[in-house]
């Protein structure tokens, strides 16, 4: 049975672990060899503007890299030819300021990588007004960026890649298998409205209810990112194209479903809590709970791309004898959004279910 649980920092910080990790792997190693490079090119100054730029740089999808690497390298130069010109002529002050500001982000908008303001260009520009030998600070901004950005794009694919495709999965799985046990949890909240623990219960279960939907709603834009990624690696192209490509109903399909059990959780919590309907809540939860229990299975499985035909039918079943022994206007409330998840995925198991009247 699934058990509400509360979540801890270190909680929280071992699940991101394995998913940040290897990042801050990436960007140490490949600070450090930037930082190197420098110094066997001679590197008077500290390099700390080649350290910079894996730290902003590297991303988990390839690809991401070399356009946050070409964004940073083509912002200083813009900004350190902005910030010089305007101090070769003025001196500085708020007026100076805000000109470079004015005329750097202009720029940054006509030099922008992807669908983002390449801010870098104002950074570089305002910069160049803490130094006090504006040339040679713009010559060792401009070429320890280019030794960091060259650094970066050659090591990003090469340290601990994060799988684009697996993630997508992992995070296409969670959804599924956390609302199949958001039903199996409304199912079991306590029917006696004067349970100390009933309120608790369900305010955390609506929590996680949204969390998931929110989740859910975010699995079509990773799953674009995750297939743009993936053609630009050719091991993981030759791997995952085919499998991306299968969950593209279930990542579309996974918003609404999460959205319906969300509005089976509300009507639970609201129909046994309130005087007026929570005895009649009590009498017939044990049929919805009939209902659910294989509607949480096909859940799980229709939203993974692997249809449980068995579960869902057994599911299609239950509403239908739900219906039949249930005509009262809550009855139908309750069916409504658990007929509406039948059916969602049985048109995504790609056939036509018996059909639930109610």
């Amino acid at each position: 049975m699934p058990v509400l649980r509360e979540v801890h920092p270190w909680s929280a910080v071992r699940a991101a672990l394995p998913r940040e990790g290897p990042s801050i792997v990436r960007i140490v190693v490949a600070a450090a060899v930037s930082w190197q490079v420098c110094v066997w090119l001679g590197a008077t100054q500290p390099p700390v503007y080649a350290v910079i730029v894996p730290l902003v740089a590297i991303r988990d999808a390839p690809g991401s890299a070399l356009n946050v690497s070409l964004a940073r390298l083509v912002g200083v130069v813009a900004g350190l030819a902005v910030g010089i010109g305007v101090l070769a002529w003025l001196q500085p002050s708020a007026l100076t300021v805000a000109l470079v500001l004015a005329a750097a982000l202009l720029i940054g908008m006509v030099l922008r990588i992807g669908d983002t303001l390449n801010t870098q260009v104002a950074v570089s520009a305002l910069l160049v007004f803490a130094n006090a030998d504006p040339a040679s600070y713009a010559v060792a901004r401009l070429w320890e960026t280019a030794v960091g950005a060259v650094v970066t794009v050659v090591l990003s694919p090469l340290l601990l890649p994060t799988n684009p495709a697996r993630s997508f999965v992992a995070a296409l799985h969670e959804v599924a298998d956390g609302a199949a046990a958001d039903l199996l949890l409304a199912a079991d909240l306590p029917t006696d409205p004067a349970d100390p623990a009933r309120e608790d219960l369900a305010a955390r279960l609506t929590a996680r209810t949204h969390r998931r939907d929110d989740a859910a709603r975010r699995l079509p834009d990773q799953l674009a990112t995750a297939r743009r990624a993936v053609r630009l690696h050719p091991l993981w192209r030759r791997r995952h194209t085919a499998e991306l490509a299968a969950l593209v109903e279930p990542a579309a399909a996974a918003p609404e479903v999460t959205m319906l059990v969300r509005a089976h959780v509300a009507d639970v919590v609201e129909l046994g809590r309130r005087p007026d309907t929570c005895a009649w809540w009590a009498a017939t939860a044990p049929r919805t709970r009939a209902v659910v229990t294989p509607l949480a299975d096909a859940v799980a499985a229709g939203l993974r791309g692997t249809p449980d035909r068995e579960a869902l039918a057994q599911a299609a079943e239950a509403v239908a004898a739900h219906s039949a022994a249930d005509h009262s206007a809550l009855g139908g409330l309750v069916r409504r959004p658990l007929r509406r998840t039948v059916r969602l995925l049985e048109e995504l198991a790609g056939r036509d279910g018996p059909g639930s009247a109610g």
